[in-house]
C-alpha cells in the first residue's frame, strides 16, 4: 500500500507540472505551486526531483520530440508526393492521421514542446521544428522548378511556419476532446494546405510572354 501511495504521489506532480507548464510556461512554472496543485508539500517534489528540470523530463520526455519530428517529417514528405496537397488532411493522408492522434494523445506535451518550452531544455524543438518544414518546402520547390528558392519566398515559407506551429499550440490549448481537436485542425489544414498548394506551384509566366499581350 505504501508503495502505491509513493507511486500516487510522484504520478500527481508529474501530472500537475505537466499543467503548470502549459499554464506558466517553463519559465513561468514554480515548484511551490506545482507542489500546491498536486496536494504535496514542496518537500515531496524534492523527494521525488532534484530541480524543475527532472520534473520536466518525467511530464515531457525527450523521446516525445523525436516522435513528433519524425511524425512531421513523415506528414511533409507524404504531401511532397501528393498531386493535390488539398487531399492531405487526416481523411485522405495516412501520414496525417497518424499526426493528429500523435497530437490528440500528448496535446500538453505538444504544447510545451512548441509553445511553452522557452529557457528550457526542450527549447530546441520548436525552431528545429520549423526548419524541417521550411527545408521540406523549400526543396519541394527547387525539385519542381529547377530554380534556386528565392530570398522572398523563403522568408513567405519560414513565417508560414512559424505561424502553423502557433496553431498547433492555440489549437491544443484551447480544445481538450479528440472531436473538437479534430474539428479544428480540419478547419486548419483546409486553409493551410490550398494555400501552400498555391505558393509552391510553378509560377505562371507574366502575361505578354507567350500569352495575350498587357492592355
Amino acid at each position: 500500500m505504501a508503495q502505491r501511495l509513493k507511486e500516487d504521489v510522484r504520478a500527481r506532480l508529474v501530472d500537475a507540472a505537466l499543467s503548470e507548464f502549459v499554464r506558466q510556461g517553463w519559465r513561468g512554472a514554480r515548484l511551490v505551486d506545482i507542489a500546491a496543485a498536486a496536494g504535496a508539500s514542496i518537500g515531496n517534489v524534492y523527494r521525488y526531483f532534484p530541480d524543475k528540470e527532472a520534473l520536466l523530463r518525467a511530464a515531457v520526455p525527450p523521446e516525445l520530440g523525436t516522435e513528433l519530428v519524425r511524425l512531421l517529417r513523415g506528414r511533409v514528405r507524404a504531401l511532397g508526393a501528393m498531386g493535390d496537397w488539398r487531399l492531405g488532411d487526416a481523411a485522405g493522408s495516412d501520414r496525417a492521421a497518424a499526426l493528429l492522434a500523435f497530437w490528440i494523445a500528448h496535446r500538453r506535451e505538444v504544447v510545451v514542446l512548441l509553445g511553452r518550452a522557452e529557457g528550457s531544455p526542450l527549447a530546441h524543438v520548436r525552431p528545429l521544428v520549423a526548419g524541417e518544414l521550411t527545408r521540406a518546402a523549400a526543396r519541394y520547390l527547387r525539385d519542381h522548378s529547377d530554380r534556386p528558392v528565392p530570398r522572398e519566398v523563403r522568408f513567405v515559407l519560414e513565417r508560414i511556419f512559424e505561424g502553423t506551429l502557433g496553431m498547433i499550440v492555440d489549437v491544443l490549448a484551447a480544445h481538450e476532446t479528440p472531436e473538437e481537436i479534430s474539428a479544428a485542425f480540419g478547419a486548419f489544414w483546409r486553409f493551410q494546405l490550398a494555400g501552400l498548394q498555391a505558393l509552391l506551384a510553378p509560377p505562371r509566366p507574366p502575361r505578354g510572354a507567350g500569352g495575350r499581350a498587357r492592355r
